[in-house]
């Protein structure tokens, strides 16, 4: 088998061009795109209506198709570890990613895809501030500010994103769309995304939702009551937010048994079942008769009820209006269900037939009761079964585990300011506007049962909080946040910038939010101690950082011209591809293999000890079938080659320059190689 090559990805957008090549396959050729022979194949397709194609109903700005362009174009960055910053790094399954999210996303694509469960975010609300998401993550945040007019040369900003500006909802729609559809390919099938806003920007971002997931796949609009302060000289004080929730596919998404806090404390729902009649009349009820066959149950343990006596003409009306109006209910003093028999019930059953008349809720659900002898029937959330009340009503009634209130009004969940005081009072964090982490931990209990939690405009982190006071253990996460300067010149920024100070850290918005996690953790450990050396699963307190860098790869340079010397240096950096910076973080390259070969970054690494010639590390994952084994010293020593007994689901990678022409023909008959 021949030996491979990693590089980074360079398609444009690997699915789009593989729907390409199913579309136009003779526009291909030794894996390249003829894009003159697409482009006539692709005018040759009959037209649509002339009408239809000139205008048609969606979202429209300026800069769409650069933002588009965007979500495809590949990543070139990496991450690279930052051991000692994170806690229990060796066992942990969270991860915080410091680093601008639309190069994140874009690494995490291959690693990730399809495996996260739920997202939160709370991207900035275009209320007039400049957007720090440059979308150019090698270019410096203030290099960035510069070029584009929003400081001077000392730094002093210049400009903000005005209203004024014709370009104002634009760049905001620019700067969200590649991150959602990047989120949307993250999700699992059965995945949610829950996206804070508010009145500045909902209305686009609905329609932006609707586009990238589809609006099948819009499940609720959560409205947010803030609370705060009320008593105010405001012309009108605004006191919601919303949080847009949608799911990857429609009907595929199974939200949690969650009851609203808010629901009363009589209600049935905190019940272990429950209860109502099936009688329903209106327009989306059209009556019908059935027949309670004997042995139909009853709670009462005898009943003999006479036929209802109808004036004929009601049927008449009904028949003529199609259904069982309030007027004509009104109208012929009439209950239901109507009795065309005697209902006749002796040790709680019925002791003959009874057809009953009227308009039906779970009227299916009812016939597969008496189809099944009248026996409950078991349904994916509960146990379902009928019966007659005293006044021979039909109710139903379903016996479950766990019930299911979730209300699209939000109250009662923290709010701003208060979790703005737990943090500076508990844990000596300053941050200014962090989202309540009881609001987080509502939404993980709607989205997320088990499995992957991704916030990646994670601020003070209030997600990863609500994630480690979860007592399920099942939950892990991903946090990624900018490293955003901190402004000492700017009030609300000044006491983040002196506690960065004050505690050793860099003063970026980032540090505060790991330094809020390792807080959380050590207070969670110091009060639980008892509590979680007896649980028989213990939850995962800990977390592994990783920062945004530039890829060891070197870059690809196109040349058209016809310089010999210059187009043998291009070959050489093709032979060569990686920078030599890579030796002194030989850790860093070791990461960006496992992005670029699909392995998440939580995957198990462990030494091969029977390989003592060389560093050999072993990287398995449940999502792969195969293990790799990674080494990266400088030469591949013979008893390592004779000892290497790959299996069939083991991939050896090394250094292209680790080994020469003989050597690979000895590892290329062993197995699967790639080299780099």
């Amino acid at each position: 088998m021949p030996i491979e090559r990693i590089t980074p990805d360079t398609l444009p957008d690997a699915d789009r061009i593989e729907a390409l090549k199913e579309l136009f396959p003779e526009a291909f050729a030794d894996g390249a795109i003829n894009w003159s022979t697409l482009r006539d194949l692709a005018s040759a397709l009959p037209a649509e209506d002339e009408e239809e194609t000139s205008e048609h109903f969606g979202l429209f700005w300026p800069g769409k198709r650069e933002a588009r362009r965007l979500a495809g174009k590949p990543a070139e960055g990496t991450l690279i570890p930052c051991p000692g910053e994170g806690v229990d790094e060796e066992t942990t399954s969270n991860i915080f990613i410091e680093g601008e999210n639309l190069e994140v996303l874009k690494l995490l694509r291959k690693s990730y895809k399809g495996m996260v469960k739920m997202i939160y975010i709370d991207p900035p609300y275009n209320t007039g501030n400049d957007f720090v998401y440059d979308d150019n993550f090698t270019e410096p945040l203030e290099d960035y500010l510069r070029r584009t007019g929003q400081i001077d040369g000392e730094g002093r900003p210049l400009t903000t994103n005005k209203k004024s500006d014709g370009r104002f909802h634009s760049k905001w729609l620019s700067m969200m769309y590649p991150r959602l559809r990047l989120a949307r390919e993250l999700l699992r099938d059965d995945g949610v995304i829950f996206v804070s806003i508010d009145d500045n920007e909902v209305q686009h971002l609905r329609m932006l939702m609707n586009e990238v997931f589809g609006e099948e796949c819009f499940i609720a609009s959560l409205i947010w009551n803030t609370e705060g302060h009320t008593d105010n000289q405001y012309h009108v004080k605004i006191n919601h937010e919303y949080i847009l929730l949608y799911e990857k596919l429609s009907q595929k998404s199974k939200l949690g048994s969650v009851i609203d806090p808010n629901t009363r404390a009589e209600s049935n729902l905190w019940k272990g079942y429950a209860e109502n009649s099936i009688t329903k009349n209106g327009p989306k009820n059209p009556p019908s008769e059935i027949e309670l066959p004997i042995g139909f149950p009853c709670n009462s343990k005898s009943l003999d009820l006479s036929p209802t006596v109808v004036d004929a003409r009601f049927y008449d009306e009904i028949e003529i209006k199609g259904f069982i109006s309030r007027q004509i209910t009104e109208k012929y003093y009439v209950s239901y269900p109507i009795r065309k028999d005697w209902m006749k019930v002796s040790e709680s059953r019925l002791t003959k037939s009874c057809k009953v008349y009227s308009g039906w809720a779970n009227a299916d659900k009812l016939k597969a009761f008496i189809d099944n002898g009248c026996q409950p029937i078991q349904e994916e959330d509960g146990i379902t079964k009928f019966f007659l009340s005293e006044n021979g009503v039909i109710y139903y009634r379903k016996e479950r585990d766990k019930a299911k209130n979730i209300l699209s009004v939000l109250q009662n969940l923290g709010t701003t300011e208060k979790m703005r005081s737990e943090l500076e009072k508990e844990y000596g964090i300053p941050f200014q506007y962090p989202k309540p982490k009881e609001l987080l931990a509502y939404l993980i209990s709607i989205g997320a049962e088990d499995g992957l939690i991704m916030d990646f405009f994670a601020g003070s982190c209030s997600t990863a909080h609500a994630v480690l006071e979860n007592k399920n253990t099942k939950l892990k996460y991903i946090m990624v946040q900018i490293d955003q300067p901190l402004d000492i010149n700017a009030t609300e920024q000044k006491i983040s910038y002196d506690f960065c100070l004050a505690n050793k850290l860099r003063p970026v918005l980032s540090s505060i939010s790991k330094e809020r996690i390792r807080r959380v953790i050590k207070k969670i450990k110091a009060e639980k101690a008892q509590e979680l050396s007896a649980a028989d699963e213990v939850p995962d307190l800990g977390f592994k950082v990783f920062k945004l860098a530039r890829s060891n790869f070197k870059p690809w340079k196109e040349y058209h011209g016809d310089d010999i010397a210059t187009v043998e240096s291009l070959f050489e950096e093709a032979v060569t591809p990686l920078a030599e910076e890579w030796k002194k973080h030989p850790d860093a390259l070791f990461t960006e293999i496992l992005l670029l070969e699909g392995y998440p970054l939580d995957s198990s690494v462990k030494p091969r000890a029977e390989f003592t010639a060389n560093r050999i590390r072993e990287v398995s994952c449940p999502q792969h079938e195969k293990r790799l084994l990674v080494c990266l010293d400088d030469a591949i020593a013979p008893e390592t080659v004779s000892a290497l007994q790959l299996s069939a689901d083991e991939i050896f990678v090394c250094l292209d320059s680790a080994i020469d022409d003989s050597t690979k023909a000895r590892l290329d008959d062993k197995g699967m190689i790639k080299t780099i």
